[in-house]
């Protein structure tokens, strides 16, 4: 008798929990759903460009992939197009136009699924149509060159952020705080 009392109690118990964790799963995916997800940075160009990964499939490894950020509510993903600071001029400059370039067909490959988002007005369309809305950074003014129509290049092929300074300090970003701006402001 007891052995069956608590049979049933822990049955109960289990059954109680399980409906308490859908529960909750219910309600996180609710307030999920009324929300827009953001991820600030993933460096997946980086794959896109070396290892010719196609982010419109599921990735085996579990990384960053259309998929993914449409079933994690991830609705604006930040794609940094990384150049290492050890590429000067020119070089850092090509450089990133390649990572734009793979970027670019992933878009091209992918038009009901992503979307380059170039404004706020943009992303709201975007997620509105129910695709990723992708938003473009480089990581660094060293990869403008120092040069502002460069910099105004970006901006036109849709490159909306770009930090002076990523973990080293650029020509014309700031070194050290008490040195106020750079010339490049």
């Amino acid at each position: 008798m007891r052995s069956s009392l608590l049979r049933l109690f822990v049955v109960v118990g289990l059954c109680t929990s399980a409906a308490l964790a859908q529960e909750a799963n219910d309600r996180a995916r609710r307030i999920q759903a009324s929300v827009l997800g953001v991820d600030g940075h993933n460096d997946t160009v980086q794959r896109i460009m070396f290892e010719n990964v196609d982010i419109g499939n599921r990735l085996p490894d579990g990384a960053i992939d259309i998929p993914r950020l449409q079933e994690g509510g991830i609705h604006v993903p930040f794609f940094a197009l990384w150049v290492p600071t050890y590429y000067k001029g020119s070089e850092a400059v090509r450089r990133t136009l390649d990572f734009r370039d793979a970027m670019q067909r992933v878009l091209d490959k992918y038009p009901d699924r992503i979307e380059l988002a170039t404004s706020a007005h943009d992303i709201e369309r975007i997620v509105g149509q129910k695709k990723s809305a992708a938003v473009l950074t480089v990581e660094g003014v060293h990869q403008s060159d120092n040069d502002l129509p460069v910099l105004r290049m970006y901006r036109r092929m849709g490159i909306l952020s770009m930090p002076f300074t990523h973990f080293r300090a650029a020509t014309t970003g700031l070194t050290r705080p008490q040195e106020g701006r750079s010339t490049m402001g």
